[in-house]
């Protein structure tokens, strides 16, 4: 088969599409997988570096006045004709969109050309990418049931995240936190709030630091773009790193404190991890909201809003956690009865389905 893939922005629509291709590719080395998305996004860099063909398209933001509008307009006309050709040239048997702004120019060329297309919708709300979509879509791929109502029309079935199928196998490599300088006899908690980080939850962890008690070891992730400087790193138990394996993170520690995004919410459930979500608000449709209600709703996690978080309440939070086994465990428990271990394989099953009858 040749499957080419429309995805881009973030790492919540890329890492599921590079993981679906990661097992094409496994369940059939002939499998050839192309990528279609921005040229100037974080895409154009990742996917090129895990070794997959990449086409760029080149579309403006809709931010700002009239002006921007425009050219917004014009550049996604001009990206479906470039889709066009890409689709002439490289014939795929079918085209998959993973949301995004930049799924729209290809999903609707291929449409156009008759080519077979899918969608897969990462979060409880969909995107209004996907639901536009999903009126010429031949199959959509969900993760949650909720997918079924908000694209009413569309041959929806609610299969999963690829990213479950590839944590499902992952077994901890203590090295990873012994190498930052943490005992791998200790419990660990790890705080993650994205690739970018988050300014406005560092500074309530970073109060919240001399609240927690001092058995346990603290990882915090301040992500890459994080302007955020941290005061309180006196602590011998607490170590800031700009990254980190988050599989093996949420693999080997006793908590995990995470934003609510679609592949962090596939992976604690697909480990599982015991998990205290913190939804971004600053997110499309406030769908991190959304996803966390899922889990916190089936007792899988606990959620903090933003905007109850405080320094007071974190700690707490983590304090208990830590010391209460049983707690944690049921909500690992609840996590791993939520998760579609073999999305991946059951998306390529219908694949095949699509275009095979």
């Amino acid at each position: 088969m040749k499957i080419m893939i429309a995805t881009g922005g973030t790492g919540g629509h890329i890492n599921p599409a590079l993981d679906l291709a990661h097992i094409l590719k496994l369940r059939n080395p002939e499998n050839e997988v192309i990528f279609v998305g921005s040229d100037n996004r974080m895409e154009a860099t990742v996917i090129p570096e895990a070794g997959y063909k990449f086409y760029g398209l080149h579309i403006t933001t809709t931010a700002g006045s009239m002006i921007s509008k425009v050219k917004y307009a014009t550049s996604l006309l001009q990206a479906y004709f470039e889709s066009k050709q890409i689709l002439k040239q490289e014939k795929p048997d079918i085209c998959i969109g993973f949301g995004n702004y930049i799924s729209v120019p290809l999903i609707l060329a291929a449409h156009h050309l008759g080519i077979k297309t899918m969608l897969h919708e990462q979060n409880s709300f969909a995107g209004k990418a996907n639901k536009f979509l999903s009126h010429f879509a031949d199959a959509v791929v969900g993760c949650y049931e909720s997918n079924k109502s908000q694209m009413p029309k569309a041959n929806v079935r609610i299969l999963g995240n690829p990213s479950a199928s590839v944590v499902k196998d992952v077994v901890f490599n203590p090295e990873v936190i012994e190498k930052i300088g943490l005992s791998k006899d200790i419990p660990f908690v790890v705080f993650m709030m994205g690739s970018l980080g988050s300014s406005s939850v560092s500074k309530v962890i970073d109060e919240a630091i001399p609240l927690f008690d001092q058995d346990f070891q603290v990882i915090i992730v301040s992500g890459k773009a994080n302007s955020y400087q941290f005061q309180n790193t006196d602590f011998n138990n607490i170590k800031f790193v700009p990254y980190i394996d988050g599989k093996q993170a949420l693999k080997g520690c006793t908590l995990a404190v995470t934003r609510a995004g679609a592949t962090t919410i596939s992976e604690i459930c697909a480990l599982p991890a015991a998990a205290v979500l913190i939804p971004s608000p600053f997110v499309a449709n406030n769908h991190q909201v959304y996803n966390a209600k899922e889990l916190a709703e089936k007792d899988a996690a606990i959620m903090i809003e933003e905007n109850e978080l405080s320094p007071q309440l974190l700690a707490t939070t983590v304090n208990m956690l830590v010391h209460d086994q049983l707690r944690c465990n049921k909500l690992k428990e609840n996590a791993h009865k939520l998760a579609k271990v073999n999305a991946a394989n059951q998306m390529i099953d219908w694949i095949e389905e699509v275009l095979h009858g």
